[in-house]
C-alpha cells in the first residue's frame, strides 16, 4: 500500500506540473490582435490599414510614405508620394530607420503586408507612431490605388 500512496502522489504532482506548464504556455503565447506587435517589455502598438484608410491617412501633413521593399521592387512601382525607400533586407536597415522623424506619422508598407507588419512592429517599439498598409503595394495597385515608377 506504501508503494501505491507514492505512486498517486508522484502522478498527482505530474498532473499539476503539467497543468502549471500548460498555463504558462497559454499567457506567453497569447494570440496577438490584428494590428499589434509585442515588444520585449511593454506592449507596443500600430494600426494596419485597408487601402481606403490608408490613402485618407497619406493625405495629412504630418506623415512620411516609407516603402520597405528591395530597390528593385520600388524601381518596378511605389505608391505615388513615397518619401523613403528603406530595404528591409538590408544589413543596415536598422541603423537606416533611425533616421526617420519621431514628431511624424510613419506610414509603411511592402510588397504583401508581410514585412510592414514586422517594420511597424520595430519602429512602434523604439518609440514612432506608425501606420502599415495591411495588403502592401500589391492589394493597393488592385485597390485602384496611384502609383508611378
Amino acid at each position: 500500500m506504501n508503494i501505491k500512496r507514492v505512486f498517486y502522489r508522484r502522478v498527482e504532482s505530474l498532473v499539476v506540473f503539467c497543468i502549471a506548464i500548460i498555463s504558462l504556455m497559454n499567457v506567453s503565447c497569447s494570440p496577438v490582435q490584428k494590428g499589434e506587435s509585442v515588444g520585449r517589455a511593454k506592449r507596443v502598438i500600430y494600426r494596419s490599414l485597408d487601402v481606403e484608410k490608408f490613402a485618407k491617412v497619406l493625405q495629412r501633413d504630418d506623415v512620411v510614405l516609407v516603402d520597405v521593399r528591395t530597390p528593385e521592387e520600388y524601381a518596378a512601382g511605389h505608391i505615388e508620394g513615397v518619401d523613403c525607400n528603406l530595404n528591409v533586407r538590408s544589413t543596415t536597415f536598422f541603423k537606416d530607420y533611425q533616421s526617420l522623424p519621431k514628431d511624424k506619422l510613419i506610414a509603411v508598407y511592402c510588397k504583401g503586408g508581410g514585412r510592414s507588419k514586422q517594420v511597424a512592429g520595430v519602429l512602434a517599439g523604439n518609440g514612432y507612431k506608425v501606420v502599415e498598409l495591411s495588403v502592401g503595394y500589391d492589394g493597393w495597385v488592385k485597390a485602384g490605388g496611384r502609383s508611378e515608377k
